[in-house]
C-alpha cells in the first residue's frame, strides 16, 4: 500500500510517523556486503554480513586495504587497486579471485565509487562486494597452485611436528628458456631432502619447500640454491620466508615469500629474507593532514554543492553540499571524508569550517535548503554541539533549511550518539540517516531516532539496472522507510532509467550525475542555477 509522500519541506519539519507493526531485519544482500576504504589511512570498514559473505570469522576480516590486497589471487582478474586506477572516471567495476585459504577461493564482483584527494588522487572508496555466480568454473591455475598450497602446508605441519622451522623459498628466473622448470628442478635435487618439495608458481617463477631449515640458515639456503642454478640461462632472484616465524598458513607464507621477492626485483637485490617488521615510511594520510590544515588556515576550502531533486517533478528540492578545494588547473576538487589522526581532529576542524560556510550561504538566500553531510569522528566531539548551536544562534531562521546528514555507520560505532541526534533536532534542524541498507542499524531503531530522511546508499544503486536482486532489495529498503513514515532519497542516480525506476517505487528523492556534478556555490548561484546547468 503506497503511502503519503511528503513535500519538500516535510523533510525539514518532521514527517508524521505511520503506525505499523513490529519490524523484522533489514533484508540483508544475500551475496554482497557494502564496504568503505579509507585509502589514505588503508583503514578498511566492512558492513556487517561481509564475514557470512567471506565464510571467515568477524574477527578474520582484513582491517586494512593492504590487508586486503594480500588475499588477492595473482593473475586472476583485476584487483580493486588496478580497476580504481584504471576507471576514467569516478565509478569502477572489477572481478578476481580471494584465497582465503589453500582450498578456499571465492571469484568476487566488486563495483563502487571513489573520491579525490586534495591533489586529485583516489583517497575514499565506497563499494559494493559480491560473490560471482560463475563461482563454479574457476581457472585452472587457481586449482593448480591450491595443490601447490597443500604441499606447502604439509610440510609447515611436518616441521611443526618435529619442533623444527620450514622455509619456503620462492624463485624467479627471468629468461626464454620453456623448459626452465624443468632444469631447475634437476639442477636443485642435490640439495632436497625427502620431504622437500619442488613447485611451479609460473613458467618463470618457482618454490621450494625445505621443511626443518631454521630461519637462521635460510640466507645459506638461499646461496646453496643460487650456486645450483649459476650455469642456467636468464638473472636469478631469490627470496624467502619461514614458519612458524613468520606465519603458520601456508597461504600467508607464499604470500610473505612473494612479497620479498617483488622487493628484492625492484632494489635489483639477489636475495631476500622477508622483513616482517620493515622501517616505517611517511604515509598520504599525514601528507593529507598537513595539506587539509594549510587549507583551513588559508581559509581556502569551499562549499561545493549538488542538486537533489523531487523524484516525479524533477523540480529542485535541496543542495546537497560538500567541502572542496580548488585544483591548481581551475577545476574543483569535491573530498572525501577526512582520514583518521592521532595528532587533531581535522574532521571537527573540515565539518566546522563547512558548517559555516552552509549558514553564511542559507543565510543570504531565504528561500534555499541545504543537506550538510558531518563525519561520525565529528558527531561525536564535544565541541560539535555547542559549535552547531553557536551558529544557528548567529543566523535566526536558517536552521528550518538545514538538514545534517549522519552516516548509518556512526550509529553502530557508538550508541551515545542517539542521545547526541535528539539535541541536535531540538535546535529545529532536520536530520537525515545516510548510507541507508549497509545493515549497522536495525529497523526497530529508526522509530526512536529524530531521522526525517533516510538516504539509500549508492553501492545498491548502480548496480539496479543488471541486478534483479539488487531490485529486489532496494524496493524493501524503500517499503522499510515508508513504514517508518519517512522520506526517502537516492544516491548515485545517473541515468534516467535508474531514476524512473527508483520513482515508480516511491522513492521521493533522487542526487546523481543525471541531474549535476558538484559545483562551487558562488554569487548569485543557487539550487536552480545548478539544475539549469546541469540540464545545459
Amino acid at each position: 500500500m503506497a503511502t503519503k509522500r511528503p513535500g519538500r519541506a516535510g523533510i525539514f519539519q518532521g514527517t508524521p510517523r505511520t503506525p505499523r507493526k513490529r519490524q523484522e531485519a533489514f533484508p540483508a544482500s544475500q551475496s554482497g556486503s557494502a564496504y568503505s576504504w579509507d585509502i589514505l589511512s588503508d583503514t578498511l570498514t566492512w558492513g556487517p554480513n561481509a564475514a557470512a559473505l567471506l565464510g571467515v570469522p568477524a574477527r578474520d576480516l582484513p582491517k586494512t586495504g593492504k590487508a586486503f590486497a594480500q588475499l588477492v589471487e595473482p593473475g586472476i582478474g583485476t584487483s580493486r587497486p588496478q580497476a580504481i586506477a584504471d576507471c576514467s572516471s569516478g565509478s569502477f567495476e572489477t572481478r578476481y579471485a580471494l584465497r582465503l585459504a589453500a582450498d578456499q577461493v571465492l571469484m568476487i564482483e566488486d563495483a563502487g565509487r571513489w573520491l579525490p584527494d586534495a591533489q586529485g588522487r583516489p583517497a575514499f572508496v565506497r563499494g559494493l562486494m559480491r560473490t560471482d555466480p560463475g563461482q563454479a568454473c574457476l581457472p585452472a591455475r587457481i586449482e593448480a597452485r591450491s595443490g601447490l598450497l597443500r604441499q606447502i602446508q604439509n610440510g609447515i605441519n611436518e616441521a611443526l611436528r618435529l619442533s623444527q622451522t620450514c622455509t619456503l623459498i620462492v624463485g624467479s628466473l627471468e629468461g626464454d628458456d620453456s623448459d626452465a622448470l624443468d632444469i631447475i628442478a634437476r639442477r636443485l635435487r642435490p640439495m632436497m631432502r625427502r620431504q622437500d618439495h619442488f613447485g611451479a608458481l609460473s613458467p618463470s617463477r618457482f618454490t621450494l619447500t625445505l621443511p626443518g631449515c631454521p630461519v637462521s640458515e635460510a640466507s645459506s639456503a638461499m646461496l646453496r640454491a643460487a650456486g645450483l642454478l649459476k650455469d642456467c640461462a636468464g638473472e636469478l632472484t631469490l627470496a624467502a620466508a619461514c614458519a612458524p616465524d613468520h606465519t603458520f598458513k601456508a597461504t600467508k607464507l607464499l604470500r610473505f615469500a612473494e612479497q620479498a621477492l617483488e622487493t628484492a626485483l625492484a632494489g635489483q637485490e639477489p636475495f631476500k629474507l622477508y622483513d616482517p617488521h620493515p622501517a616505517p615510511r611517511s604515509t598520504r594520510a599525514e601528507k593529507a593532514s598537513f595539506d587539509l590544515i594549510s587549507a583551513l588556515n588559508e581559509r581556502s576550502l569551499t562549499l561545493a554543492c549538488r542538486p537533489m531533486v523531487d523524484a516525479r517533478s524533477r523540480a529542485p528540492a535541496l543542495m546537497q553540499a560538500a567541502s572542496a578545494l580548488s585544483a591548481s588547473d581551475g577545476r574543483i576538487i569535491p573530498l572525501g571524508p577526512v582520514p583518521p589522526l592521532n595528532d587533531a581532529n581535522v574532521s571537527l576542524l573540515m565539518d566546522g569550517r563547512m558548517l559555516e560556510l552552509a549558514a553564511d550561504y542559507l543565510s543570504r538566500h531565504s528561500h534555499e535548503r541545504m543537506a550538510l553531510p558531518v563525519a561520525p569522528a565529528t558527531l561525536l566531539d564535544a565541541e560539535w554541539l555547542p559549535t552547531l548551536a553557536a551558529h544557528l544562534g548567529a543566523r535566526p531562521g536558517i536552521e528550518s533549511r538545514l538538514m545534517i546528514e549522519v552516516p548509518e555507520i556512526a550509529l553502530a560505532k557508538d550508541a551515545s550518539l542517539v542521545g547526541r541526534l535528539h539535541a541536535m533536532k531540538a535546535l529545529g534542524i532536520g536530520l537525515s540517516l545516510s548510507g541507508f541498507g549497509s545493515g549497522h542499524i536495525l529497523p526497530s531503531v529508526l522509530h526512536y531516532m529524530p531521522f526525517d530522511m533516510l538516504k539509500i546508499d549508492g553501492v545498491f544503486i548502480q548496480p539496479l539496472k543488471r541486478s534483479t536482486q539488487d531490485r529486489l532489495f532496494v524496493r524493501a529498503l524503500v517499503d522499510k522507510a515508508q513504514n517508518s513514515g519517512l522520506a526517502v532519497a537516492a544516491e548515485w542516480v545517473d541515468d534516467e532509467a535508474t531514476a524512473r525506476m527508483l520513482s515508480d517505487w516511491g522513492v521521493d528523492y533522487l542526487e546523481g550525475a543525471l541531474f549535476g556534478e558538484p559545483a562551487v556555490v558562488q554569487e548569485p548561484a543557487g539550487l536552480k542555477q545548478l539544475l539549469k546547468k546541469a540540464r545545459a
